[in-house]
């Protein structure tokens, strides 16, 4: 299906009419909180940069812009103070063969069977989500991966996995009792849970659950480096290798006013990548005051206004907020707050109305937050004399592969 953007306040019609499921495969690596669609980064990324050109995300969440610019032929760089961000966007900019996944995976196996495995030191809120024999391989992987360059995708699955539900005719498709894949609810509730419907932890082979998985992703037959991942905090320079590049695009969404506890919600996944959740949402910011907001807002646009390319674009995706009965414009406040007395040229705001079964609050049913149905793009540029370019064609029938594109990038 082929879209025209005629008129920057009707893109939202553009994104919208692409294929609720369209996108590589490696997308679904892992769910996460609040993660736009690659439909919307597509359209901007294609549409505002050419190939060749660098493209920033510094909220990289689960790395949906700097994949979704690999598979354009432009360089994704990906940041994030969140250490699952930045494990899961690591997955996506150093992606590797099929091969060496499949033979890295027969090695961990091979070795696993070797050497025992204690579990004794495992949590008994991790223990209660596993089988004996599932948890001694989860463990096993938890101290064996990161020694190659193909273990950041395979830590990837691993983290997409450690919690999944159940189908109805039994199949488990991930390695725990029956679970929300996206977030993980309290330790104590999920105890009461387990008692209270009898769950029973199935038996699984992790490995070959890998293996599986891993033949889903339409990997490349030889490796490809897209660009780079960091472990990093917005409010301080980006990092010299990006500043180096000068993107022509930066892309991202900021954190909304204190919508969810990234740590408190991924207990698991942290676990796994040996971090605790306190730890995590101490570094994230998680403030319900707009003037709190507004300051952290205008500390990462200084840093932004260094980075992006003179003739570039800063697009920022940032959700309404409900306060009481009325909705909060935060993107407007953003831009009459901070971004124009920083000089920030604006050449408009997007209003997009998300679909309420896509929006990430409808996990709280009745209960949904601060989130509301409408996010808005604010896009801005350092200079007044960058202008827009002309609108694009997308023919959302066509979905680029790594093998398609890993001419355009480094191959390793």
């Amino acid at each position: 299906m082929a879209g025209n953007l005629s008129y920057p306040h009707a893109y939202p019609d553009l994104w919208h009419s692409a294929p609720r499921r369209w996108g590589h495969p490696l997308h679904s690596l892992c769910s996460y909180f609040a993660m736009f669609p690659p439909q919307l980064a597509s359209v901007f990324i294609r549409w505002l940069t050419q190939p060749g050109d660098a493209v920033y995300d510094p909220f990289a969440g689960r790395g949906t812009v700097p994949l979704e610019a690999a598979l354009y032929g432009r360089v994704g760089y990906g940041a994030d103070a969140n250490p699952l961000a930045h494990a899961l966007t690591s997955a996506k900019v150093h992606i590797p063969s099929r091969h060496s996944v499949l033979r890295r995976l027969t090695q961990l196996e091979h070795g696993f069977q070797l050497r025992p495995v204690d579990t004794d030191e495992v949590p008994a809120n991790i223990r209660m989500l596993y089988a004996p024999s599932t948890l001694r391989q989860i463990v096993y992987l938890r101290s064996e991966l990161g020694n190659r360059n193909v273990d950041p995708l395979i830590t990837g699955m691993m983290l997409g996995m450690l919690h999944a539900n159940h189908s109805a005719a039994g199949a488990t498709r991930g390695f725990s009792i029956s679970m929300p894949n996206t977030f993980a609810m309290a330790p104590g509730y999920v105890r009461e849970y387990i008692a209270r419907e009898r769950l029973t932890a199935p038996e699984v082979n992790v490995f070959a659950m890998l293996r599986t998985r891993a033949e889903r992703y339409q990997l490349p037959t030889r490796a490809i480096s897209s660009g780079r991942s960091w472990l990093h905090d917005a409010k301080t320079p980006a990092p010299v290798q990006v500043r180096r590049a000068r993107p022509r695009l930066v892309f991202t969404s900021p954190p909304y006013l204190q919508v969810i506890k990234y740590g408190k919600y991924n207990w698991v996944r942290l676990w796994f990548l040996n971090r605790s959740a306190p730890e995590v949402d101490s570094c994230l910011m998680a403030s319900a005051s707009l003037p709190r907001y507004l300051v952290f807002m205008e500390q990462v646009l200084v840093q932004l206004k260094h980075t992006v390319a003179e003739n570039g674009f800063l697009c920022l995706v940032i959700g309404d907020v409900r306060r009481g009965d009325d909705n909060l414009n935060l993107a407007g406040k953003v831009w009459r707050h901070v971004a124009e007395p920083a000089g920030w040229h604006c050449h408009g705001i997007i209003a997009d109305r998300v679909p309420a079964g896509r929006k990430v609050s409808r996990i709280w049913k009745n209960n949904p937050g601060r989130a509301t149905k409408t996010d808005r793009i604010l896009i801005l540029s350092p200079s007044t004399d960058v202008a827009l370019p002309e609108p694009i064609t997308i023919d959302w029938s066509e979905t680029p592969s790594l093998v398609e594109v890993s001419s355009g990038v480094e191959v390793t």
